[in-house]
Parts: C-alpha cells; sequence; structure tokens
C-alpha cells in the first residue's frame, strides 16, 4: 500500500504531454520528457564489442545462484528488452536512485548490476512516476536498460558478499553461521534378474535417479551386489521366472540408486514397467544428506584476539571509514566473529545457541536489535549498510571484468549513502 502523504503529493499533477513550439515533448509544467536513447531494445553502443544478455545472465547466476536467495527476495534478470539484447556497457551500483539513473542514460548502458533489487513489492502500475526504484527500473526498461539483481543469494553463495567482507577485514573464515536444511532424497534398492539389470537401470535413470552432487556432470549412479534371491508362488501366481507350486533360487542384482524427492513417484512406476517380475522387491530408504551450500552468514577470525575498540579500529582503516558503531564493552576480546553483510537483524540471536562467537560484524542493526544483542552478550560493530556491500560490488565489477574483457564494467559514481555525517 503506497503511503498516503507520496499519493497526495502526486494531486492535481498532469501526465498528459504536449508538445512545443520547438518540437520537444514538454509536460504540462514545462519540464522536458526523456527521449529513448539510441540503442533501444538492441542494446550495445555502436562500433563496442557486444555480448548476448543471456549469456551474462548464466554468469551472474553462476556467482549468485537464484535458488540460494531468501524467499521473500526477488533476485535475478528482474528487466530485460526482448532478445536478442546485446550488451556492450554494464554499470554496477547499490541501489537505483535518480543520480544513479542519470549516468547510465547519459553513458549509454545497456545492463545494471543493482545489489538491492529495484522491483521489490508487485508493481501496481508501469508508468515511470517518481523517483522510487521500481519507478526509475520502469523508465530505464524504457530506455532499453537491462536490471539484474543478485542481493541475498550472493549473500549466501559460496564466494560472495559475506565471504568478500571478510577478506576485505583480512579474517580467516571457519565456517557458516547458518546452515541450510540438509536436503532429503531416496534411496532406491531393488532386487532384479541379472539378465534384466540393465533394462530396468536405463527406465530409472531416464526417470530422475541417479544424480549425485551439487552441479554435478555425474549421472547414472549404482551400486550393483550379486545374490541370490528366493521366492514361492502359489497355484495362484504366474512367475516370469522359475514355476509356481516351488521355491525357486535365482541369481539377482542388488541394485541401488539415489533418486529426489521430487521423482519418486516417476522412477517407481518406470522400475515397476521395466522389471520382469509381477511384484518386483524393492525398498524406499528415505536419506538426508549434508548441506551442499554454505548458507547465510559467516564465522571468521581476526589475525589475533583484539579488543573490541581495538578491532573497530583495525576495520575502519582496512575499509576507509571514518565512522563505525560499537556495541559492547570496548575492552573485550574478541577471538570469533559473526559476519553478516548488510542488516542482518536477530539472525545472530537464532544463530547463537547452535554457533559460538563473539561479535558481529555488519551493516546495521535496528535499536531494540541492538538491545537484544547486547542483552544476550553479543558485541557488535556496524559499518553502515552500504558500506558492509561496497566489498561484493568490486568482486561483481573484478568477476565480470575478467570474464567478458571485452565489455566496459564499471561502478557507478553516484550510487552513494542516502545519508551523511554531520
Amino acid at each position: 500500500m503506497a503511503d498516503q502523504s507520496s499519493e497526495d503529493s502526486n494531486q492535481g499533477k498532469s501526465t498528459i504531454g504536449k508538445i512545443s513550439d520547438a518540437g520537444m515533448v514538454r509536460t504540462l509544467s514545462g519540464e522536458p520528457v526523456r527521449r529513448r536513447c539510441e540503442n533501444v531494445w538492441t542494446g550495445g553502443a555502436p562500433g563496442r564489442p557486444r555480448e548476448d544478455l543471456n549469456n551474462i545472465r548464466e554468469y551472474l547466476d553462476s556467482l549468485a545462484p537464484p535458488h540460494l536467495a531468501e524467499k521473500w527476495d526477488k533476485v535475478g534478470l528482474l528487466a530485460a528488452p526482448p532478445p536478442p539484447c546485446m550488451v556492450a556497457r554494464i554499470f554496477i551500483a547499490l541501489d537505483l536512485t535518480p543520480p544513479v539513473r542519470d549516468e547510465m542514460i547519459q553513458k549509454g548502458i545497456d545492463l545494471l548490476v543493482c545489489y538491492h533489487p529495484p522491483i521489490f513489492k508487485p508493481l501496481e502500475h508501469l508508468c515511470a512516476q517518481g523517483d522510487e526504484p521500481a519507478s526509475l527500473a520502469v523508465e530505464l526498461a524504457y530506455h532499453g536498460v537491462a536490471i539484474y539483481s543478485p542481493h541475498t543469494a550472493l549473500d549466501a553463495a559460496e564466494g560472495g558478499a559475506n565471504d568478500v567482507l571478510a577478506a576485505a577485514l583480512r579474517l580467516r573464515v571457519c565456517g557458516s553461521l547458518v546452515l541450510p536444511p540438509r536436503r532429503r532424497h531416496v534411496k532406491l534398492v531393488v532386487f532384479v534378474p541379472e539378465s534384466h539389470v540393465e533394462e530396468m537401470a536405463g527406465a530409472v535413470f531416464a526417470a530422475g535417479a541417479g544424480r549425485i552432487g551439487k552441479n554435478t556432470p555425474y549421472s547414472q549412479c549404482s551400486f550393483r551386489t550379486k545374490g541370490t534371491g528366493t521366492f514361492f508362488g502359489d497355484e495362484s501366481t504366474a512367475p516370469a521366472v522359475g514355476e509356481k507350486g516351488r521355491l525357486e533360487f535365482v541369481p539377482e542384482v542388488r541394485f541401488e540408486t539415489v533418486v529426489p524427492v521430487s521423482c519418486i513417484d516417476a522412477v517407481v512406476q518406470a522400475m515397476r514397467d521395466s522389471h520382469p517380475y509381477e511384484e518386483p522387491a524393492f525398498d524406499l530408504l528415505t536419506m538426508e544428506s549434508l548441506p551442499e551450500e554454505p548458507g547465510l552468514g559467516r564465522l571468521a577470525a581476526p589475525e589475533k584476539p583484539l579488543p573490541l575498540a581495538a578491532l573497530a579500529q583495525h576495520v575502519k582503516q582496512l575499509l576507509g571509514l571514518d565512522h563505525v558503531q560499537l556495541l559492547g564493552p570496548p575492552d573485550r576480546v574478541i577471538s570469533t566473529l559473526a559476519v553478516l553483510a548488510g542488516s542482518c537483524g536477530r539472525l545472530p540471536l537464532a544463530a547463537a545457541g547452535k554457533r559460538s562467537f563473539d561479535a558481529v560484524i555488519t551493516g546495521e542493526l535496528k535499536h531494540h536489535d541492538m538491545l537484544a544483542l547486547r542483552a544476550a552478550g553479543i558485541s557488535a560493530i556496524c559499518l553502515g549498510h552500504g558500506c558492509s556491500e561496497k566489498p561484493a560490488l568490486w568482486m561483481i565489477r573484478d568477476k565480470l571484468a575478467g570474464r567478458f574483457p571485452s565489455l566496459e564494467v564499471q561502478l557507478s559514481s553516484a550510487d552513494v549513502a542516502p545519508y551523511q555525517w554531520v
């Protein structure tokens, strides 16, 4: 729901344009309407090397896998012109603000990598009205500019925002603050005559079984053990092997493979359809895998234990900051830290019972979250929200420039904090 004051401020304003004597489209208040840039829908500065947007998106997805993002977040490619969209110039910023927009249009930027998603809440209209990030995103779309946001996907990714912040502070990462939930899967164990092993294996693999590991090229994984199966079928049976009415001993193979939970029904049906027996003997065993992604936050240690105040001065020097906020006794010796770029909220409190750390390094904390941390005996150093995420922007710039050396990749010079220290 929009703030009532912003709704009131728009009352009485017309969005209908008129043509001036000079032929320029202007609003009724006399302000010029921005025209679309020359490269709209095609992208890429004339005469410069260009890269398909899909290739850049896939690379950014590898740095910040979208499935790692928090459920409430909006990450990945948020806006793009119709394909083919070719990119020559990439801009990187923490936020989409009017100065960033103006700088981008002036420089003919094709792709904005914006750490915080400018399109977050559902859009109520597609009018480029006002200076809110979502309205600015609509305006950039009018200019043919694509927008990508990594946000919490990069926070959780290996080598992402928290890792590069820890590296910038010369901290040694020794684990994750919050581990993702263990992944459930199922092991299928089925007993099949040797003569039908390959046929059945091909069927269950085609249905989705047999893949092990994260982003692995290994498929059709199984384990097979030879043995002897026995059965006795009464007069109502029609065994595929042996005869009814007597005890049979059959050379069989114990076939084992892993099955994603989402594929259980399809794999079991494929096994039944390809198995020669009327009633195949099989087991479905529920399994858990250890987390394959690092999760949110990092546990890290300084080169040597330091008093909180000394650590704060060290951090200021490394990041070139004039101010940081300090929570806790200045003389408390800090040996282990929780590192959480941005705004950590009460996540350290939730993790404190499972992880041991002396203090938190983060971007910002709300007043009542500070009180809760202090009551729990947890100290904190707040760098400023944007200051804690800037190292991630430097990393994205360097990674993109290294992967696409022919493109122009730069940080926005207009991307500054929305406040000033006085």
